[in-house]
This record gives C-alpha cells, structure tokens and sequence, in this order.
C-alpha cells in the first residue's frame, strides 16, 4: 500500500516539474525570445561527429582558397560555404563585387602612375620590373573578376559530374583533396608572408641609410614603398597608408594566382584518380561491356567538366605562368649583382628560390592532370583477355586518341614536357639578358 502512494506520489512531482518547464519554454519562447531550446539544440548539433565528416566534394576542398581570396578582393561569388552548387551566385549590387571593383580600379591606377614614371622619368630594368608587376596584377585581378561571373555554372558541372563517378568509400579517401589543398594554403601563404616580411626588412636598409623624411621613418618607409607613384602625387601619411595596402594586396594577388591553379589542377586528377582506382580494382575481376561503357561515360564527362573548367582559367593560367617566367628570370639576372645589406641578400634568395620551387611545383601539379587521364591505358592492360570486349577496345582508342589538359589561352598545354620546356626557356633567355649585364652594380641609396 505504501509503495502504491509512492509510485503515485512520484508521477503527481514529476508530471508538476514536467508542466513547470513546458511552461517556462513556452514563456521564453514567447515573451523573451532569449532562451529557445530548439535554437539550442540547432546549435549543439553542429558539435557532433556528422558535422565534421568530409563528403569528399570539390566545393568542400576549395571553400578555404576562396575564403581567403575574398578577404583579398578576388572571386567576389556569394554563398562559397554552402556545400551546394545551386548555391553559389555572382551579383553586381554586393559588397563583394564593390570591394573587387574598388580594388581593380587602384591596381590600374597604380598601374598608369608606374607606366608614366617609366615613359618620362626612368626607364631602366627595375623600373621596368616594378610597372609589369603591377600591370600584370591588374590584368589577373580582372580575370578573376570575371571568372567569379563563371564560376556558379562551372562548380554547378562539376558537381554534376562528381555525383555520377563511384564513390569514395574511406572518410580517409573523401578527406584527402581538402587536406591537400589546405597543406597547398598554408605552404604557399606562409612563404609569402615570409618573403614580404624580408622584403620590408630589406626597404628598411635604405629608411635607416638614406631617409626620405630625416627623423620619420615611417613615412619614409611609406615613401620608399611606393616612390614611383609619390614621384607624381604629393605624399600625405593617408596616401602612404593606402599605397602600403595596395602592395600587400598585389602581393597576396600574385600568389594567390598560382595558389589557385595549383587548388584546380589538383581537383581534377583527384578526379581522375578516383575513376581509375575503381577501374583499377575491378580490372583482373571478371567484367561485363556494361561496366566499361559506364565508365567510359564517366571519363568523357570528366573530359568534358576538363574543357569548360579550362576555358573559365586559361588566361589566368596563361599570367601566371608568363609572370613566373619573368621574374625568374629578371631575379636570376640580378643574381650577379652585390647586395648593400645581409637583409637583401637574404630576401633575394629566399625570394629566388621560392618562385622557382613554386613554379615547378604549379608545373608539376598541372601536369597531373594529363597524366592521371592516361593512366586508363595501363589499368587496361591488366584485362583478362576472356573479358576484353568492342566497348573497352572503343575506350582505349578514346583514351590513347585525347590530349586532356589544362591550356595557357589554348597557346599551350599543361604536360609534364612544359617542366623541361620552362626550363629551357629560363636558360635561353637568362643567356641573352647576361649580354646586357656589362657591370657588377651595387644597389645604393641613389640607384634605389
């Protein structure tokens, strides 16, 4: 009989707390709307394993370059967190647009001041240099301007084609692309800053040994940093200042354009690879025409999401190969000559080497592409001749026939016969610009 009390005794408290806290929901809910449970548990939700589980996409890998591009003003494209393509627009009336637009418009009038100083002041190789960097800086930012336009459409095919290949099976296998692109981020990003770093180091050699401004040195770094266009323009403090920002935008632009082709040439042989795996493990297998005539379907799409992904990027792969090129070897040339300080011996090798083990890296990573796309050609091979049919023949014929590769403008395809091209190039220009070389100059405060 007591237990009977009990029992009911413990329902009546535990319907009244029940009660209490519908309640005190319903009131937050309706009268504060500070404390919404639902909201909370919206929330935590996102703290669970499911959330941080890679599915493998090219628009998961990519998110962090363009992220990091938009805080740079490039790539102005709405909704890059969003893991569906359907999301991703470009809009003229947006403060990403705006922001691009602002930033394109002072590149190019860095740009004309640079190409002015070099007509009626001085035109010699450094000043040469200086008016191509920022020239070629405003052409890249352009390009990616209007590749933001493309871009909805072409991430839209590729996610299309993604969703028809075979799956990837490992959480390992779906991970593997963001991590590569990530390792490929902070590489390249952390050798900029220090190659920047050590620039601005070097430019304090002269604020300490030949100041514009006697007892300012910032100004007078401020000067220095941009003195081709103070030739023209009065300094003011606010002009130093905005000029100091359009260097460290060009700066990150001219990486970035590397960084960029390096993230896309990586996408698609990761691609490639995935359709060749799967062929790979299934070759000494017993199989049918229908598995064949499947894959086949896969490769042409892949060929095809190839095409158009080169057609959006081909004149940006074209700068940023051209812009490599020439600086290699304007920097090579002036291998030759003495540094005035430890400071800019230091940032002209660091310097030196990072471009050249950039560019063969960018070489490298977008010849992968083409190689991954011929890599069918030996996965045939190990074909059970029982199970060799007409439609495998037709693929082979396919494979062997395509030439499927990343172009520069359509001038150019991106092989691994471009790494030993761009070297010889470098070697043959670098031995007609040693002609000119006649004397062993020293930097110093008047030639700087």
């Amino acid at each position: 009989m007591a237990r009977t009390v009990g029992d009911a005794t413990r329902r009546r408290k535990s319907l009244s707390l029940i009660n209490f806290w519908r309640g005190a929901r319903v009131d937050c809910e309706q009268n504060t709307g500070k404390f919404v449970p639902h909201k909370v548990k919206r929330i935590l939700h996102r703290a669970d394993r499911e959330s941080y589980v890679h599915n493998g996409s090219f628009l998961e890998a990519i998110k962090p370059v363009l992220i990091i591009a938009q805080i740079f003003a490039l790539m102005p494209v709405r909704g890059i967190s969003s893991k569906c393509a359907e999301d991703l627009s470009f809009r003229w009336q947006s403060f990403r647009s705006c922001y691009s637009l602002v930033v394109i418009v002072l590149f190019g009038i860095s740009s004309g001041f640079m190409a002015m100083f070099v007509i009626l002041v001085n035109f010699d190789f450094d000043s040469v240099e200086t008016l191509i960097f920022y020239a070629s800086i405003f052409a890249i930012s352009v390009a990616f301007f209007q590749l933001a336009m493309k871009w909805p459409s072409v991430v839209l095919e590729w996610q299309t084609v993604e969703s028809q290949l075979p799956m990837l099976r490992t959480e390992r296998e779906r991970a593997a692309l963001a991590s590569h692109i990530r390792m490929i981020i902070m590489i390249a990003i952390g050798c900029s800053l220090v190659e920047h770093l050590l620039s601005m180091l070097s430019s304090l050699y002269y604020v300490n040994a030949c100041p514009v401004m006697p007892s300012q040195p910032i100004n007078s770094y401020l000067v220095i940093n941009f003195s081709m266009f103070f030739h023209f323009v009065d300094y003011t403090p606010l002009l130093g200042l905005i000029g100091k920002v359009i260097n460290v935008l060009a700066t990150f632009a001219w990486s970035f354009n590397d960084i960029f082709v390096m993230a896309v040439s990586v996408s698609l042989a990761a691609r490639f690879r995935q359709l060749n795996d799967h062929m790979l493990r299934e070759a000494r297998l017993p199989t049918s025409a229908e598995f064949w005539i499947q894959n086949r379907i896969s490769f042409r799409n892949l060929c095809k999401l190839c095409t158009v992904v080169d057609d959006a990027i081909s004149a940006i792969t074209l700068l940023c190969f051209s812009n490599n090129l020439y600086f290699i070897c304007g920097k090579i040339l002036k291998s030759l000559q003495k540094k005035p300080s430890a400071s800019h011996t230091a940032y002209f090798w660091f310097s030196l080497s990072y471009l050249l083990s950039r560019t063969l890296i960018l070489s490298l990573y977008s010849a992968s592409v083409n190689d991954e796309s011929k890599r069918p050609l030996a996965i045939f091979q190990l074909v059970p001749r029982p199970y060799w049919c007409i439609e495998l023949k037709r693929f082979s014929e396919e494979v062997h026939m395509d030439q499927v590769a990343l172009t520069g403008l359509k001038l150019f395809r991106l092989t691994r016969g471009v790494v030993i091209a761009v070297a010889g190039t470098i070697v043959t220009y670098e031995l007609i610009l040693l002609q000119f070389n006649k004397e062993d100059k020293v930097n110093d405060c008047y030639e700087h």
